[in-house]
């Protein structure tokens, strides 16, 4: 590590990312001061290609990215193609971090920052849907729906109950969606009301969801509820608890390093938080293609 690029993001528009990236080089610099550290902007508004060409430029072995899922989901998509050449360093800053729990990478700023400057790194898992990519979770279903359906303006009015007022209405519908499904040994046609397929053990900042998965395994890990059962649910809370959703009656599980997801009709996807490609859509694990900075002994 002697060249750290760091990537924030002053789209939320009150600049902690910003002041985040100053901290950071500030005090790594302190810590390390033959570190060369460089700052640059991202964001929806900013090119991959400028993202590429600053890294290049600059000869940067150390992508340092502050922000949560999204934010890692972008990077990783602009730099897929070239990805292996760089050690990943992650400053958590979004509301679930869902990959920074999984690796137990502290959420406060100063012990995340020692975990970049100790430089253990781990290799993990990231996959690609289509020409895009994903590096913690993707829905399928109900929830991806919902989160099309809220617009911003009821976002910002009503905050999370928007998307709570959506879901139970899609629910009270008895909303489901007829998929085809394709995993590396099997293809099927099958009515779900929610799909989910996850890298990690971790879904929504929740690190026990599914106690088979981890983030180096090289699989996909594909959640199917054909119909969702509340009160079934609550009464296998205690499986559900130990992270064992998979056995609960009615649910579908399967771990494939390849999934393809087709429907006749419009079907939307969620990606680490974002909305994504309508399906088809074809899934390929890439085992171990993300060299991330973790505490030591983890």
């Amino acid at each position: 590590m002697k060249k750290l690029l760091v990537f924030y993001n002053k789209s939320s528009g009150k600049d902690e990312g910003e002041k985040l990236a100053k901290w950071f080089q500030q005090y790594a610099k302190n810590k390390q001061p033959d570190l060369e550290i460089q700052l640059t902007q991202t964001g929806p508004e900013i090119r991959d290609e400028t993202l590429i060409e600053k890294a290049e430029s600059f000869d940067a072995d150390t992508l340092i990215i502050i922000g949560g899922d999204g934010t890692i989901h972008h990077i990783v998509k602009a730099f897929q193609k070239t990805i292996e050449n760089y050690h990943i360093g992650l400053l958590p800053g979004g509301t679930v971090n869902n990959l920074a729990r999984v690796l137990e990478i502290p959420l406060e700023k100063k012990a995340a920052a020692d975990v970049i400057l100790t430089a253990q790194t781990k290799a993990i898992d990231y996959g690609t849907v289509n020409d895009s990519v994903i590096i913690s979770t993707l829905t399928v279903g109900l929830l991806a729906d919902t989160a099309m359906r809220v617009s911003q303006e009821e976002k910002q009015k009503f905050g999370p109950w928007a998307f709570a007022k959506r879901f139970i209405k899609l629910v009270v519908q008895k909303r489901r969606y007829r998929l085809t499904i394709q995993t590396d040994d099997k293809k099927w046609e099958q009515k779900v009301q929610l799909l989910t397929v996850t890298m990690t053990n971790s879904v929504g900042g929740y690190t026990n969801f599914d106690d088979l998965a981890s983030p180096d395994d090289g699989k996909f890990h594909v959640t199917i509820i054909p119909k969702l059962n509340f009160f079934s649910y609550v009464f296998y809370l205690p499986r559900i608890l130990r992270g064992k959703f998979y056995t609960v009656p009615g649910i579908d599980y399967y771990t494939t390093s390849e999934l393809r997801l087709a429907s006749e009709k419009k079907v939307g996807t969620r990606t680490d938080g974002e909305t994504t490609d309508n399906l088809p859509i074809k899934m390929t694990v890439i085992p171990k293609g993300l060299v991330v900075y973790v505490p030591k002994n983890k």
